[in-house]
């Protein structure tokens, strides 16, 4: 397996945590890592290769941060908002990796594998450039922003399995590249937006197990329909009950991060176990937000009681926070 992840400095603690939490639940299959790196220290780099060396894998750091500075030239008016600028750094994998890299596993670092992961990277796409699963949760807006219709389904990009061979043979680089431009280099997610453009009907769908977004936790799976019409069509009651409790990969996507002091984010342990396998295990929490973790976490549990609830605090927060 080529698993692929972009990072910084500033990631690299939770990028190693997603690194170990792959390898333990993968022993039996061969991993070889390619990591984004966008300026990360020395040391750091250091410290992660001497941890996935430990296991008997293999790891290779590809520099970016030249490649983030000259994106600003390509994509005229780039403006990644309150995301880092190293999300955009999956639009390149295809010029980034040796040729001989056909296919490949794209996990953010914010995500934590729980289960084997060989019968998602031996997915057969077919036609398809990537497989992905739903986000039934994007704003409207987004979605009507991006050309995409309330029939249409619209990806995460949190984990990505992708056909490089395809990719580059279609120069998907440059016509997401080209969209970008088009769009003044300013969108609400930036290179997720792009990647739902650009590879509309092109993007195998897979169930949520593989890239549960950990606030679905307290969504019924009635309002994540309710959401999306077309969230039902690739995604039983079953199913999604099934990826809540025994989730392949969670996704920590949403502020109520685990390595935040007073977060009571329900898959936090998973993190914490795996985060003590690393060379950052005496890492601190993050001080200063334990009053917005608990109100963060109140809004998430009255998400489960009363839906419209959570509804209105993001008309009245998060979607003016889109509009700017």
């Amino acid at each position: 397996m080529n698993i692929v992840y972009a990072s910084d400095d500033g990631y690299c603690q939770h990028m190693a945590v997603s690194i170990i939490s792959l390898i333990e639940h993968n022993r039996e299959e061969q991993l070889n890592f390619h990591i984004l790196s966008d300026a990360i220290s020395e040391e750091n780099k250091r410290k992660v290769t001497e941890m996935v060396k430990l296991y008997g894998r293999r790891i290779t750091f590809y520099p970016i941060d030249h490649l983030m500075k000259e994106l600003k030239d390509r994509i005229y008016g780039l403006d990644t908002g309150r995301f880092r600028i190293t999300t955009l750094a999956r639009l390149l994998m295809g010029s980034i990796l040796p040729e001989t890299v056909t296919k490949a596993l794209y996990l953010d670092c914010d995500t934590v594998v729980l289960r084997n992961l060989k019968g998602f990277y031996n997915l057969r796409l077919n036609d398809c450039i990537a497989a992905m699963a739903a986000e039934p949760t994007i704003y409207p807006e987004v979605k009507e922003l991006v050309g995409l219709t309330e029939e249409d389904n619209y990806y995460n990009a949190g984990v990505i399995l992708f056909n490089l061979s395809a990719w580059r043979l279609e120069n998907m680089e440059e016509n997401c590249l080209a969209y970008y431009n088009s769009m003044g280099g300013k969108l609400p997610f930036n290179d997720q937006d792009v990647l739902n453009y650009v590879l509309k009907d092109r993007i195998k769908r897979v169930g949520q197990t593989y890239d549960f977004i950990t606030n679905y936790y307290y969504f019924r799976y009635s309002t994540l329909v309710e959401k999306s019409s077309a969230y039902a069509a690739g995604e039983s009651r079953e199913s999604f009950h099934l990826a809540k409790h025994h989730p392949h990969i969670v996704h920590f996507a949403s502020d109520e991060r685990p390595w935040n002091r007073g977060n009571i984010n329900h898959y936090r342990r998973a993190y914490d176990k795996y985060l003590r396998l690393t060379p950052f295990a005496e890492a601190e929490k993050i001080k200063g937000k334990e009053c917005y973790m608990a109100a963060y976490h109140l809004m998430n549990v009255a998400t489960f009681v009363a839906p419209r609830v959570r509804q209105f605090i993001s008309d009245k927060y998060y979607n003016d926070k889109i509009k700017k």
